[in-house]
């Protein structure tokens, strides 16, 4: 999870340095279409054998995704 979190970080960092006005989804570029392929090939699955906080976990990666590269959603396992 550790990674996927740094991800995130350095994923919002590229979307947010320098786009103030910027107001297309970070699919809407090319740069941000390959953020959102490589993060949603990056998406943990799940398992019967996840406990509560690694579920919780796998979640709130799905809903960061969701949120950042909605058009990509299909990606979510």
């Amino acid at each position: 999870m550790k990674t996927l979190t740094k991800f995130v970080i350095v994923l919002t960092a590229i979307l947010m340095s320098g786009c103030a006005n910027w107001t297309t989804p970070a699919g809407g570029t090319e740069t941000g279409a390959e953020l959102c392929r490589q993060w949603g090939k990056s998406l943990p699955t799940r398992s019967r054998q996840d406990t509560q906080q690694t579920a919780d976990e796998i979640q709130e990666a799905y809903a960061a995704f969701s949120l950042a590269c909605p058009e990509w959603a299909h990606l979510i396992p």
